[in-house]
């Protein structure tokens, strides 16, 4: 940036978000990722019309170290390629972002722990929900929807109030209660479905309207930009170089599809000689990712909904949104996915508070599937695991 770019702000103005006067469809496309579907980022739909894949937006400057800005907040140091559909307008942040990149050794491995759980609402979600909010306010929206099991929502309820903006948030009626908490003190209105997660899914959807904006985590494009960013600080933090492993918790599949992308940025632009290989964790009763992997699938298949809850209540999804991409990015990089189970993530949380970690059940199951595959990584591979949620998200029984 040069030094008369506008800073970030802290908070909105009173009044809320103003039309820009520079539509995104001059800067910025979307396209889909596995058709010829391409249309303007000024006006889109959420999903390909021909394949039903989440939209991404194309066409982002290329990635240039020499446009990285330290002075700016958190990941607004990536500011250029945060927010194109704005480049002249103001960025609202809390700080989220530029998340410690913590050494470790773990079941006689040596990891880097990436702590995302180090945000403004204890979640990963800060980077994506951040980048959306800043879209919505750009383009005029007072009121903003999604439907989360806990962690997007705080999220955007979090954002949505420092931006002046209504948010209404669907939850299952049996997501943890210090989620729904969280949720409700930002003033945000709180809407418990009964039932499985995705029937929280269905009825956001049900309520959608032309002057309701659907912030959804697992469908915007303005997410997964927010989501990229890890890749860049990843990056920095290694000496400017890729871990050959990046391991991440899967559910809609946002996490790790984001970083990803992030890398593939860096390596278009000749700034890392080899994509990280990504292993993806599902939880062992919701892992329509993992099956799709295992028969060697280029699709992913709804699962039923099991009888049982997972205790990793972040990435109990039956039908992943960005499935697919996820699918096809984790055979581009050699990777592989795994399941781990309930008792499996439990021991390690408990494990990894005994470190000094407190996580969420849904980061542990991360760290239990580095326990489960440490025989699996090159003897001196660079690992890295992304840390998503704190404990006190969904913290265990006394």
């Amino acid at each position: 940036f040069s030094p008369s770019s506008p800073p970030c702000l802290a908070a909105a103005p009173r009044g809320g978000a103003v039309r820009s006067a520079h539509p995104a469809s001059r800067l910025l496309f979307v396209h889909c990722p596995t058709s010829a579907f391409r249309t303007s980022a000024d006006s889109f739909p959420l999903t390909c019309p021909h394949t039903g894949a989440p939209v991404e937006f194309a066409d982002l400057p290329p990635f240039d170290p020499g446009r990285i800005d330290p002075s700016l907040p958190g990941h607004w140091r990536y500011r250029r390629w945060l927010q194109p559909f704005a480049p002249q307008a103001d960025c609202l942040t809390l700080g989220e972002g530029w998340t410690p990149l913590l050494p470790d050794h773990w079941q006689g491995r040596a990891i880097g722990w990436k702590m995302d759980a180090d945000m403004p609402t204890g979640s990963y979600k800060d980077r994506g929900v951040s980048v959306m909010v800043n879209w919505f306010r750009h383009h005029g929206y007072r009121t903003v929807m999604d439907d989360s099991s806990g962690n997007a929502g705080a999220s955007l309820a979090c954002y949505a109030a420092r931006a002046n903006l209504h948010a209404r948030i669907f939850v299952p009626a049996d997501a943890p209660p210090p989620k729904k908490s969280q949720i409700a003190i930002y003033g945000a209105e709180l809407v418990e479905v009964e039932g499985p997660r995705f029937l929280a899914a269905a009825a956001a959807t049900a309520n959608q309207s032309p002057e309701m904006g659907y912030a959804s985590h697992a469908l915007h494009p303005a997410f997964l930009l927010g989501q990229m960013s890890v890749a860049w600080e990843i990056w920095e933090q290694l000496g400017r170089r890729a871990p050959a492993w990046l391991i991440g918790p899967v559910g809609n599949g946002g996490l790790l599809l984001g970083a990803w992308r992030g890398f593939e940025m860096l390596a278009r632009a000749h700034l890392i000689g080899a994509l990280p290989r990504l292993l993806a964790v599902q939880a062992f009763t919701f892992a329509p990712l993992h099956k799709a992997y295992e028969r060697g699938g280029q699709t992913v298949t709804a699962i039923p909904s099991p009888p049982h809850p997972s205790v990793a209540d972040g990435i109990s999804i039956i039908d992943p949104a960005r499935g697919a991409s996820l699918l096809t990015a984790i055979y581009q990089s050699r990777g592989f996915t795994t399941t781990v189970t309930d008792a499996e993530i439990l021991a390690a949380q408990r494990q990894m508070a005994a470190r000094g970690f407190f996580v969420e059940p849904t980061s542990a199951a991360a760290s239990a599937a580095v326990a489960k595959h440490a025989a699996d990584f090159e003897p001196d591979a660079t690992i890295v695991a992304i840390l998503s949620g704190t404990g006190l998200k969904n913290p265990p029984a006394a």
